[in-house]
Formats: C-alpha cells, structure tokens, sequence
C-alpha cells in the first residue's frame, strides 16, 4: 500500500471522540448477556466491526474496557452487547436505566470494507458474534449481494444471542447463511437439535467453507472472533485452502 493510499484510508476512518451519554434501555439477550443501548452522537459514526470504550470514572478511576458494537451503523442507536464477566461487567449489571456513561471511539481494523462487493465469511463463538452482528445488519439493511455464511457457536441453545434475529435476518436476506453449532447438549430438548454440534474445528471449517464458497467468485473475506484456539484454527485452515494472509481477519475475545 502507498502512501498516499494509506492517508486517504485514515482520512476516511471514523473519527474517535469521547461523550458523555445516557443509557437508554438494557436488553436481556441471554442469561449472562445484556444490550446496553445509547443514541448515538449527531454526525458521529463507524464502520461495522469496531468498537468502544467504556469509562466509569467515579468508580474505576482511569481504568477501561473495549466492547464491541453489535448495532449497524445505519441504526440511531449504539448498542453494546455484553457478557457478565469481571469487575467492569458487574458494575454495568448493577446500574439502572437513565444512568449516565462515558463512551469513547470507535476503535479498531476488524473492520467490514463497506465499498468491496466479494463475499463475507463470519465465524463467531458465543459474545465473540457481537461485532459480526453489526456487519450482518448492516449488510442486510443494505440489500447487499454481497454472499454471508455465519458459522456461531454456542455452549447450550439458551447462550445463542440474537437467535430470534439472526433467523428473521436469514430469512430478509437470501445471500445469507446461518450454521449454528452446540457444544452441550444436556437437555432432552437439546438432544433434538438439527444443528451442529461440538467446536468449530478444523473439519467443520473445511467442510462449511467448501460447501459455501463460490469457486467462480473472489474469495470472501474472513471475519473470525472468539477465543484464541479457534482463530488459530480457522486461519490455518484458510491458509490450507488458499486464501492469502490479508483476507484473514480476527478478533480476540475472551
């Protein structure tokens, strides 16, 4: 890339600014997720993928944390969709609509090239789906050809977040795919399961990826974002299959 590509992609990155803003609704995904939403700043955007920071001053002092945005940034609203877990977590789960925050962003390069047409291949394990929502949201609020396949993992059919939407963006939208998979199945109800199940491993990458992509086309661009072991393994397996190192995209999330 030159440098005057370089420049011009900075220029057109979304600025980062930090706000004062109120909560305006907490929505419960699953048992241990949460949407935290928030109107979003006049003039103020990002790209699908991005995320924020997020300050409690009076409480935390300096300290922060990144979560990722899971609204389109066609929406008027910033939602961050969050898993219970650590100090920063328990506060939010403590605090009551009409609170107020303090946002700053957005940040991040796992980021959705709005203006590319080639395919997009989304692997995302449990609250690591949050920042592949916003891509698919926004894709479909875009009527954009552009073909999807979402390989989500899961523990138990319960920790699938925004199942009831994913199936209704399936269905507004005939360029996307959705494959779900389990890794506990403990209920009777679980064992009747017409997905998936086990980790998304190396075999289930294969066999998805093959069956999914165009051989006539560009290859997709791959999103993957959850733990270390499985953006590990989809690169590898992506790098099997030919795709080069700068279509390969990863977020870690813990």
């Amino acid at each position: 890339m030159s440098v005057n590509t370089t420049l011009e992609a900075r220029k057109r990155k979304p600025r980062s600014v930090k706000w004062e803003t109120e909560l305006l609704e907490v929505i419960d995904e699953t048992p241990d997720v949460k949407t935290f939403r928030f109107e979003k700043p006049n003039g103020w955007n990002f790209a699908p993928g991005q995320y924020l920071m997020v300050f409690f001053p009076e409480i935390f002092g300096k300290k922060n944390r990144a979560y990722s945005i899971s609204s389109s940034p066609n929406s008027e609203y910033v939602d961050l969709t969050i898993k219970l877990y650590g100090l920063f977590t328990h506060y939010m789960w403590t605090v009551n609509e009409g609170s107020s925050w303090t946002l700053r962003g957005p940040y991040g390069h796992f980021v959705l090239d709005q203006k590319k047409d080639n395919d997009i291949l989304l692997l995302g394990a449990g609250v690591g789906v949050t920042p592949l929502m916003s891509m698919v949201r926004w894709a479909t609020e875009e009527k954009s050809d552009r073909r999807m396949l979402l390989l989500y993992s899961n523990k138990k059919t319960k920790d699938i977040i925004f199942r009831q939407e994913l199936q209704t963006l399936e269905r507004m939208n005939p360029h996307l795919k959705i494959v779900y998979t389990l890794t506990r199945l403990a209920s009777k109800l679980e064992h009747n399961w017409p997905g998936l199940t086990g980790r998304i491993d190396a075999d289930m990458i294969r066999r998805e990826v093959i069956d999914w992509q165009n051989p006539n086309a560009e290859l997709a661009t791959s999103f993957s974002c959850g733990p270390v072991p499985m953006l590990n393994t989809s690169e590898q397996v992506l790098l099997e299959l030919g795709w080069p190192k700068e279509k390969i995209k990863y977020e870690k999330f813990w």
